[in-house]
């Protein structure tokens, strides 16, 4: 989900809502539909409204809080909305569970400024967010401990950001736990299943390198999952994707970067960058390693975007993935 956090200020010095939607932590088990997200063929301006947004939060100076984490292996249950955005439950300074997405394209936690008033975080400073559309101040946070299920990250700094378009899409969240936290374990996510597993040992299967490190106006950005994937019909060139479990579809971003396919076609819909006129790719086989998802469309937009990656790679086009944060890989679809 796409926004830009592109400086930070930082001055050193209840009851939950929705819990009764969750059937909690279940325990560790072995359990394990290819989700390829086909667009409406509507070509008439304001037909296809998918209305994706990114919150992707790109840090170029860091807060930097002594942090405390714990790892648990454990299965932890999320909600799937609309097939891909994962919605789990997230205890917040010992208060909750609230509902949050869990967003691999955010590379910081964000909360609403309700949470942030009821939890009374304290804030660290501001951070400068360019969006696609604006520029704006937005305040940050000191969140004592955020948990799922057993696992949790101490002395963590938060974004507070209304998230009005993030609820659009997933009504009733409460913020959205980004890769500043989940950097810290490996996971399995089964989205067949609507698990992930924390903790676990890697599955046996082809390990696909992803870089952690992006780069954006000749400075570094962090908390990143970039890997290299192959769009046969689009680009004869291996692109730097973005694994995104907040992207409904793959979406390339145009910059400088111009793609030619005859299967394209021109609409009008809304992808991260909000409504615009986009050129699709149909019939398009995405290749990570040797693993190939066929038939899928790919949406660019015709509107330039400041990101430091081509574009987005859904996660949920995979039946599962095994996510390693300590070993800087993925493993697509193990067991299968």
């Amino acid at each position: 989900m796409q926004t830009l956090l592109v400086d930070t200020k930082t001055p050193y010095g209840v009851h939950s809502e929705g819990a009764s939607d969750w059937p909690g932590i279940m325990p560790m088990s072995k359990t394990s539909s290819i989700r390829c997200c086909r667009l409406n063929r509507c070509r008439v301006t304001g037909r296809c409204r998918l209305f994706v947004v990114s919150f992707v939060v790109l840090f170029m100076l860091h807060v930097t809080l002594p942090a405390q984490v714990t790892q648990a292996n454990e299965v932890v249950r999320f909600r799937l909305r609309d097939g891909y955005l994962m919605i789990i439950p997230v205890t917040v300074n010992g208060i909750g569970p609230f509902n949050f997405l869990l967003d691999t394209g955010t590379t910081r936690t964000v909360i609403d400024p309700d949470l942030a008033r009821q939890l009374q975080a304290p804030a660290i400073g501001e951070a400068a967010i360019t969006t696609v559309l604006h520029v704006r101040q937005d305040k940050l946070v000191r969140l004592q401990e955020v948990r799922l299920g057993r696992s949790f990250v101490a002395d963590l700094g938060a974004v507070v950001d209304a998230l009005t378009r993030q609820k659009i899409l997933a009504p009733g969240i409460r913020g959205v736990l980004g890769e500043d936290f989940l950097s810290r374990f490996d996971m399995l996510i089964d989205f067949k299943s609507r698990w992930v597993r924390i903790g676990d040992a890697p599955p046996v299967g082809e390990r696909c390198r992803f870089e952690a490190t992006g780069q954006y106006n000749g400075s570094p950005t962090t908390n990143r999952l970039l890997v290299a994937v192959d769009l046969v019909g689009v680009s004869d060139k291996t692109l730097q994707l973005q694994l995104d479990t907040g992207a409904k579809f793959p979406e390339l971003f145009p910059a400088s970067h111009s793609f030619q396919a005859p299967q394209s076609w021109g609409g009008s819909m809304a992808t991260s960058s909000g409504v615009n006129d986009t050129t699709i790719y149909s019939n398009v086989a995405v290749k990570i390693g040797s693993t190939t998802i066929r038939g899928l469309d790919v949406v660019q937009s015709r509107h330039s975007i400041a990101f430091d990656t081509v574009g987005l790679l859904p996660a949920s086009l995979f039946r599962r993935i095994y996510i390693s944060h300590s070993g800087g890989f993925v493993v697509v679809n193990p067991g299968y």
